[in-house]
């Protein structure tokens, strides 16, 4: 069957100079933090483990820190209860201790525009078939961000590797 893609309105994340600034000083990012998006549920089984991402932005973390950079995750979504939450803190602080992982409230429409309007690159590791389409990389390409997404279901019909952003195996 033809695949019919959902839609989004690409105005809604177009973020002036100074929402991105805005954006930015909530977060505590400065011009020497580079902010890495994860959008969407924050569940192990049913959306992305967030493990592969956090070992790569570790390694990410430690080869930019000589040159004084930082790396920032904003995971921008929602636990389903109080114990998937402390898992993500818990897996973060073991896997990636050199990035500071911001949690915001995915539900609250404020916490997604700073989330976009902050982020220097999104990325998305979904490893779960239920990711049958993939329409937060959409967004992302809308909001003008560099795209790393896995080589995996839907995101496959959203993201041309090394057209639209990267799939990773």
């Amino acid at each position: 069957l033809p695949v019919i893609p959902l839609g989004i309105h690409t105005q809604d994340f177009e973020w002036s100079d100074a929402q991105k600034s805005k954006a930015r000083q909530l977060i505590g990012a400065d011009d020497n933090t580079l902010v890495v998006l994860f959008m969407g549920r924050l569940s192990f089984h049913a959306k992305a483990h967030p493990l592969a991402m956090y070992q790569a932005l570790q390694i990410a973390a430690q080869t930019v820190k000589v040159s004084g950079e930082k790396i920032k995750l904003i995971e921008c979504g929602w636990h389903a209860n109080e114990f998937i939450e402390k898992a993500y803190q818990e897996a973060a602080r073991q896997a990636c201790p050199s990035v500071q992982v911001i949690t915001l409230d995915g539900r609250l429409a404020s916490a997604r525009e700073t989330a976009w309007a902050g982020a220097d690159v999104f990325c998305s590791l979904s490893d779960n078939i239920q990711e049958t389409f993939g329409i937060v990389p959409i967004e992302a390409m809308a909001a003008g961000l560099p795209v790393v997404v896995a080589d995996w279901d839907g995101y496959k019909d959203t993201v041309r590797h090394g057209v639209d952003g990267f799939r990773i195996s």
